[in-house]
């Protein structure tokens, strides 16, 4: 039988430049899934998965995610990731911020 886990990672947070969510120490699980859904109208997002070997230091992991404007939910799939994983968005500025809530789910 698999273990699953799910957490919020960020509640309403207000992007206004770049920002990395939370780290998340996920070295049991096999498959993380992250939830990205905004509140309210933002700019496109582009949305990078992180790997880290200490949650200090991160790489980009795979390919970015793109959330387009007219979206308000996308889902960023990650598998092989070592112990450390979080989202780096990119695209909200002090004029155009996005309100964000992020979910993770985990299976191992």
């Amino acid at each position: 039988m698999l273990t699953s886990a799910t957490t919020l990672v960020e509640r309403r947070a207000v992007l206004t430049a770049g920002f990395g969510t939370h780290p998340y120490e996920a070295a049991w699980a096999s498959e993380a899934l992250f939830f990205v859904r905004t509140e309210g109208p933002h700019p496109q997002l582009a949305i990078q998965p992180q790997v880290s070997p200490d949650g200090v230091d991160w790489l980009d992991r795979g390919d970015p995610v793109t959330l387009r404007a007219d979206q308000d939910l996308i889902d960023v799939e990650m598998a092989r990731f070592g112990t450390w994983i979080r989202l780096r968005l990119e695209g909200a500025t002090p004029d155009e911020p996005a309100t964000v809530l992020i979910r993770l789910e985990l299976k191992g």
